[in-house]
C-alpha cells in the first residue's frame, strides 16, 4: 500500500507518532481502564435505521450541542452510515468538546495531526455509536504525555464533553450522572 501511494503521490517524509504495527494497534491500550476499538459508545437507539438517520441528519443540520456534519458515507449493502462531524463549543463552558481547543492543547508539533479530525458517528441498524474519545485521542496521539504542557491532563474533561455532545447529536438521551458507558 505504501509503495502504491508513493508511486501515485510521491514521498517527502514519514509522518506520525511512533510507529505501531497492525497487531499492536488492534490491542492498543493507552492506560488501565481505557476502552478498546471494539468497545464503542452507544450514543442513541431509534425504532428503525431510517429513524436513526433522520435524527442524526436533523440534529447535525441544526448544530445540536455544537456538532455539525462534515460528510456522510453510506456503506453499500449494509444498513450503515458513517458521519464525519465537527464540534464547536458555543460558550466557554463548552470548550472541552471544541475541536479547535482540543487540537490547540495536544497538536503542538511542527507537522500537524489534522487527520485526527473529524470525529465519526456510525449509524448501524437502528443504533448510533462512536469510539470513546479517550481511546480515539490516545490512538491518534500515542506519544502524548499524561502530564505537563501539551498533555492529556490539559484536556481531561474533553472525552466526557465529547461523548455528551455526540449523544445529543445522535438523538440520544443524557442520563443524570452518566459517565463513559
Amino acid at each position: 500500500m505504501a509503495a502504491s501511494l508513493e508511486k501515485a503521490l510521491g514521498r517527502v517524509e514519514e509522518f506520525g507518532a511512533k510507529g505501531l504495527s497492525a497487531s499492536q494497534l488492534r490491542k492498543y491500550h493507552y492506560m488501565l481502564g481505557m476502552e478498546y476499538f471494539n468497545e464503542p459508545s452507544l450514543l442513541a437507539e431509534h425504532k428503525t435505521h431510517e429513524d436513526a438517520l433522520k435524527a442524526v441528519e436533523a440534529n447535525l443540520a441544526a448544530g445540536t450541542a455544537g456538532v455539525t456534519k462534515v460528510y456522510r458515507i453510506d456503506i453499500p449493502g449494509k444498513a450503515e452510515s458513517v458521519f464525519g462531524v465537527a464540534m464547536k463549543g458555543k460558550t466557554e463552558a463548552d470548550k472541552s468538546m471544541d475541536d479547535k481547543y482540543i487540537m490547540s492543547e495536544i497538536d503542538f508539533k511542527e507537522l500537524k495531526s489534522a487527520a485526527h479530525l473529524p470525529y465519526e458517528i456510525l449509524v448501524s441498524g437502528n443504533k448510533a455509536y462512536a469510539l470513546y474519545a479517550r481511546f480515539r485521542i490516545a490512538e491518534s496521539f500515542p506519544d502524548l504525555s499524561m502530564m505537563g504542557s501539551n498533555s492529556f491532563m490539559n484536556i481531561m474533561s474533553s472525552p466526557e464533553a465529547i461523548r455528551k455532545a455526540l449523544v445529543q447529536a445522535a438523538g440520544g438521551k443524557l442520563e443524570e450522572g452518566s459517565s463513559w458507558k
